[in-house]
């Protein structure tokens, strides 16, 4: 028996230094392995120049965390320092791994895979984008989705298109109205919007529902009821808004602190604007108290009027 060991021991032993007489190595020693290479194909030998894997693949990428991609006949598949193939070459193409999971691709269709193999998504999406805050968007059949690095879509693929992610937040488009989800794929706002414009710095979006405008909160709450003819942009904290070709002011909560009753307001200027009522002038303050009745033909004659008010 002790014969029989030795004899196998140094007939292992002729092979490999034949192997290593015969292969030379195109890749430096990395996690203990080498790629290399005979009649064309690529191989792996161990430090003891073991073969490890035969060489049967046309082209062995770089080791990453024990693994790597390989290709054989034009298909991709993944392979560990051992040599053993973790993913058989059966993808036309793998990406690279991030947080775990890489997209692959397989007879034009996308899905995900985990560092051991397995398909955490399968290949049924016409596209993956890129993970974004473990997000990432899918679609299938024309329509776009949420999947999430486990695989789970949190979105179904029924909206036309999803933008980009904003402070988690991402305004959605479906059958020709917005709406907006968050990024676990909840529904903040439904799609009933014709127009809904980007959040501005106090976290309000311009929105137009049935003809009529207002503004929309992060939570999908109508702050100001899509009410109004018109309303202009926020400008510290307020915004003019039409109804009836009336005019007033709100606020940040959709208080109409200046009610809609006016025929035009300018302005605020130094804490005052001009308000036109039936063909008069007069002032108002910041918050909406009238300081000079409208009862001037001019606003000229309206400010005169407040400075000898002030005298």
């Amino acid at each position: 028996m002790k014969i029989i060991s030795t004899l196998l021991l140094t007939l292992l032993v002729t092979i490999s230094a034949s192997f290593a007489q015969t292969n030379a190595a195109v890749s430096v020693f990395k996690d203990g392995v080498a790629v290399v290479k005979q009649n064309g194909r690529f191989g792996l030998i161990g430090l003891n120049h073991q073969l490890l894997a035969d060489p049967i693949y046309n082209h062995i990428g770089e080791f990453e965390d024990g693994i790597a991609k390989v290709s054989k006949d034009g298909r991709f598949g993944l392979i560990n320092v051992m040599g053993r193939e973790v993913v058989a070459p059966t993808y036309d193409s793998i990406w690279n791994f991030s947080k775990g999971i890489a997209k692959v691709k397989r007879n034009g269709k996308y899905g995900l895979i985990e560092r051991r193999g397995k398909e955490v998504a399968g290949t049924i999406y016409d596209n993956i984008s890129d993970f974004e805050d473990g997000v990432a968007t899918i679609t299938k059949r024309g329509k776009l989705g949420l999947i999430n690095l486990a695989g789970i879509e949190l979105a179904p693929c029924i909206y036309d298109w999803i933008y980009e992610f904003y402070n988690k937040i991402a305004h959605v488009y479906i059958d020709g109205r917005f709406g907006f989800i968050d990024n676990a794929g909840t529904t903040l706002a439904p799609p009933i919007y014709v127009g809904l414009a980007p959040f501005n710095e106090e976290g309000l979006a311009f929105a137009e529902r049935d003809g009529k405008f207002g503004y929309v909160s992060y939570t999908g709450e109508e702050v100001v009821p899509c009410i109004y003819d018109n309303a202009s942009e926020f400008s510290n904290g307020i915004a003019r808004v039409s109804k009836n070709g009336r005019y007033g002011y709100v606020n940040l909560v959709g208080q109409e602190f200046v009610p809609t009753e006016y025929d035009q307001i300018s302005d605020f200027s130094e804490g005052l604007a001009i308000v036109e009522r039936l063909g008069l002038f007069g002032l108002i303050d910041i918050q909406g108290r009238i300081v000079v009745q409208p009862q001037f033909s001019t606003p000229d004659a309206a400010n005169r009027a407040l400075v000898k008010m002030q005298k």
